[in-house]
């Protein structure tokens, strides 16, 4: 008498087939992840507030009180009393860095949308399901990467469009 397991309703083909899906996704996503980040490469903080581009800092000296003045003379903002030398170089950073968050936001998205679709117009299940998990993943990461930046309502559109697109997918192209 054979044990009853938990693949037991599985035959070896189902299993190859899952594999190749979450193989195929992982490397789509992953893919189209680090070609955007080749092409259009994430800022680095230190190209923006260290090293020689960075802010001067007042000296350090026994005795020393930072006032206004000797703040913005090295180069730092006076702000409620403290002096903060990163503000102007981490403006400039936060301003490419959500840039290129946006382009993210962007790209995942729409190749993510389009694996989806791919996913499900082709008809081998191995493919087709590594698309649609692919395309899956794609999404999640672009939406993530953004989502700080996004208010309530544009978030609660974006889910409510993704949703209503694959409810609609899975009715028209999905039915048994």
């Amino acid at each position: 008498m054979a044990k009853e397991g938990i693949f037991s309703g599985i035959n070896a083909r189902k299993i190859k087939v899952i594999i190749l899906s979450v193989i195929i996704a992982v490397v789509l996503a992953g893919f189209i992840i680090y070609l955007v980040e080749s092409i259009y490469p994430s800022p680095k903080w230190e190209d923006y507030c260290g090293g020689m581009k960075g802010p001067r800092v007042a000296p350090v000296e026994k005795d020393f009180v930072e006032t206004q003045a000797t703040c913005e003379a090295n180069g730092g903002t006076w702000q409620n009393g403290y002096c903060d030398y990163y503000y102007q170089c981490q403006k400039d950073y936060d301003k490419i860095n959500d840039k290129h968050k946006f382009t993210l936001f962007v790209v995942g998205a729409i190749t993510g949308l389009i694996a989806i679709a791919l996913g499900v117009i082709l008809a081998l299940p191995s493919v087709s399901s590594g698309l649609m998990l692919g395309g899956g993943f794609l999404i999640f990461f672009g939406t993530s990467q953004y989502w700080s930046n996004l208010n309530n309502w544009t978030r609660a559109l974006i889910l409510g469009v993704v949703l209503v697109v694959l409810i609609w997918l899975g009715y028209k192209k999905l039915e048994s």
